[in-house]
């Protein structure tokens, strides 16, 4: 086998000696950004709180000045709104309130059509997003998205939601998955359309005392325009999570701290049935009690306790067919991890997660391990960023009970840099059967165009010495029409992270990407996305295992559809044989694989969409065609649809073989607190049809009814048999102190 020079090093030189070529010193942004100098609203307080029906035609609303004068950032960056908007906030002792009027002069044409909570549909329709940065540190906040229907979409933003890995996974710094407690009202009215929400601050973490006042910024959509405008100005390049560009939100200089204690037991009761290899159903019934407690120690720092933890509420993962070596990557949905998740995130899972949640509570293949509970602290303490979880599992079956504990300390630093650690512990109730990580890691950003970023983790494992650590040094820089990041990633054989994600162990990586994103006046099209990048993977010897070529055009349309068209080209050496199928094994070899793909989405916006994929070209020394079909459909807004298919052709010299997934999501959702959702999965590789059957009502704001029914079968052509099923009913019910 011929072996190269260490190519990944020499790429992070290389990147290295490029970084001064795109950064010139840029002053250290002051203490008060210029939007927060231009743009100040002003809270007013009040004893007697509106009424929450969505019209702002109490009479208290009038004693809040208005914000005006929103400016395009879309399609036409610089002027003004075609419509006016007003934003009035009014709080309480315990409570927000913001009322916000979106006047139309076509309100017949607003365009909104999704009620269901967390849907990400949302932004395709007319909508209000509004960012509060309540610790004023220019870089952590909260959005929360409503629309003329009232439905709920909220995230938790950290860094400015900078993306630190690629674009195959979700970010961490963008949590979509946390949900707060708020209560919302939308009507569609003569002006337009308007909105009253109600944000409890004891689901917000803030400094109960300062004179800064918080960041605050509000976008508006008018999705028939493709428009989109900010109260503070933001430039068309820069996301709405760019909190360092965000308004003042004064007046709140007296909140008072309340207690701050939120108490939510639940009781549980419900059935199994399994049938063993070549046996009958078997049944056995459960009835459990457990109790989440959340209390702020300060108003920045919160203590969150679990007992007899359950999440069977959760809906069920997205199935995926593996093509490769690796292991898959699953998001993280249970709500206890999903609070302040980005306090704990370091690395991603292209390189390596030093702490990833599923790794406890759920088994390899995501079957739960019973959890007895545990303790999550989180939040802020002066300029440090602080988190602790500590949990202990049951043991299930072959796998002993675990502690597991993960402390996270970071600090900021030079504007809106920090440098941090991670320390992770696993340690078993078996004697010597333990495993520790450790990580230094620093984030610095310099002016608005230039950042970088890395971490150095060792690890700790009963017979597994030296060797054991990892790093990685990555930089981005950003500009208005450009983008350009790179990173270089060094694995060590033994680096193992029990606690993380980790794909591949005892290689070093150095990878570029360029990005360009002009806007043309040319009919119909938005944005132009060209960009390449170009990848190098080595073995702790220089010897070359993969190397990447990436070529992609993506067309952003004025309607918000897009399309694009992608040239690949891999040259992979697989240095053991691995079973890609269960009757097809792929030699060691050298696999040079050129291939194309083509991406398309259409607007979103309608009752009707499609996204489509398709992948041609080589694979392993054969060649692949791999289709994925997606579809969305909503004839009411009470009523949506979603429909995938992936279906994978593939032919080796050592065989040929056709598998796919197909998936349907339905909704029906009777009101904004009401759901009926199911997603029935068929999977060929597994043979198995799972259907997973959730009704939820919200009773009230942070009290849940769940009933959740799932199902496996067997499936060879037609349904033969069930393999196991289940059916909980699971009450909990919020105190707030």
């Amino acid at each position: 086998m011929k072996t190269h020079g260490p190519r990944s090093l020499r790429f992070i030189c290389l990147s290295a000696a490029l970084i001064p070529a795109f950064f010139r010193p840029v002053p250290l942004p002051a203490e008060y950004p210029p939007n927060g100098e231009r743009f100040i609203l002003r809270a007013v307080s009040v004893s007697i709180p509106p009424r929450i029906d969505g019209r702002l035609d109490d009479e208290v609303w009038r004693t809040a000045p208005p914000a005006r004068g929103f400016t395009q950032k879309q399609p036409d960056e610089g002027r003004p709104a075609t419509e006016d908007t007003e934003v009035r906030v009014l709080y309480s002792r315990d409570r927000l309130f913001i009322g916000v009027l979106c006047h139309d002069s076509r309100p017949d044409r607003i365009i909104a059509n999704i009620k269901r909570r967390d849907s990400k549909d949302i932004l395709q329709n007319d909508h209000i997003r509004i960012m509060l940065d309540t610790f004023r540190d220019r870089r952590n906040g909260y959005v929360f998205v409503t629309n003329p229907l009232g439905a709920r979409y909220d995230l938790q933003v950290r860094k400015e939601g900078k993306r630190e890995g690629g674009y195959l996974f979700a970010n961490p710094n963008l949590n979509v998955d946390w949900n707060a407690v708020w209560h919302v009202e939308s009507a569609i009215i003569a002006e337009g359309w308007s909105t009253e929400i109600e944000i409890p601050l004891n689901g917000l973490r803030y400094h109960a005392h300062t004179r800064e006042g918080w960041g605050l910024n509000v976008l508006r959509n008018i999705r028939r325009r493709n428009e989109e405008s900010t109260w503070a100005p933001l430039p068309r390049n820069l996301e709405f999570t760019k909190i360092s560009m965000a308004g003042t939100l004064e007046g709140l200089d007296d909140l008072e701290k309340s207690l701050n204690l939120q108490v939510k037991p639940y009781t549980l009761g419900g059935a199994t049935a399994e049938r063993p290899a070549g046996g009958s159903l078997e049944g056995a019934t459960q009835f459990d009690l457990g109790l989440d407690l959340k209390y702020g120690l300060t108003s920045d720092l919160t203590a969150e306790l679990t007992v007899n933890t359950d999440f069977s509420q959760v809906e069920a993962d997205e199935q995926q067919i593996n093509l490769t070596r690796f292991s898959l990557f699953y998001p993280e949905k249970r709500e206890f991890f999903l609070e302040n998740a980005a306090v704990f995130s370091v690395g991603t899972p292209e390189d390596a997660m030093i702490f990833f949640s599923r790794r406890i509570g759920l088994s390899a293949d995501g079957e739960e391990i019973p959890l007895l509970g545990g303790v999550k602290v989180a939040g802020k303490a002066g300029r440090f960023n602080l988190g602790l979880i500590n949990l202990q599992s049951r043991a299930a079956g072959d796998v002993p009970g675990n502690n597991f504990t993960v402390l996270r300390v970071s600090r900021d630093v030079l504007g809106q840099s920090a440098v941090g650690l991670m320390l992770t512990n696993r340690q078993s109730t078996e004697s010597g059967n333990w495993n520790r990580a450790f990580c230094l890691d620093g984030d610095f950003i310099f002016g608005e165009k230039f950042s970088f970023s890395g971490y150095y983790a060792r690890t700790a494992t009963p017979g597994l010495e030296g060797q054991n650590s990892a790093a990685k040094l990555g930089f981005r820089w950003t500009s208005d029409l450009w983008e350009i990041n790179g990173y270089g990633f060094d694995i060590q054989n033994n680096f193992n992270a029990e606690m993380g994600f980790i794909m591949r162990t005892g290689i070093r990586r150095g990878q570029i990407h360029i990005g360009f994103t002009p806007e043309p006046d040319i009919p119909g099209i938005r944005r132009l996305d060209p960009h390449i990048f170009v990848a190098y993977t080595d073995d702790r010897h220089g010897t070359e295992l993969l190397r990447e070529w990436h070529a992609h055009l993506n067309v952003e349309l004025i309607n918000g559809g897009s399309f694009g068209i992608q040239w690949n080209r891999d040259r992979e050496f697989v240095d053991v044989p691995f079973q890609i199928q269960r009757d097809i094994v792929l030699p060691v070899a050298i696999y040079d694989d050129p291939f194309w793909k083509f991406n398309l989405t259409t607007d979103r916006s309608r009752n009707l969409s499609l996204t489509a994929g398709y992948q041609w070209g080589g694979f392993y020394g054969g060649h692949s065609r791999i289709l994925t079909l997606g579809g969305g459909f909503r004839p009411l807004p009470n009523f949506n649809g979603e429909l995938k298919l992936v279906l994978n052709d593939i032919e080796l010299p050592q065989g040929a073989f056709l598998n796919h997934i197909l998936l349907t999501r339905l909704i029906y959702s009777f009101s904004t607190r009401l759901f009926l959702m199911s997603l029935l999965q068929w999977n060929s590789e597994t043979d198995n049809l799972d259907v997973n059957l959730r009704f939820n009502f919200i009773y009230r704001p942070g009290s849940n009814i769940y009933m959740v029914y799932n199902e496996t079968r067997w499936v060879n052509g037609i349904p033969t048999g069930i393999r196991d099923r289940s059916l909980a009913l699971k009450l909990n019910y919020l105190f707030n102190f």
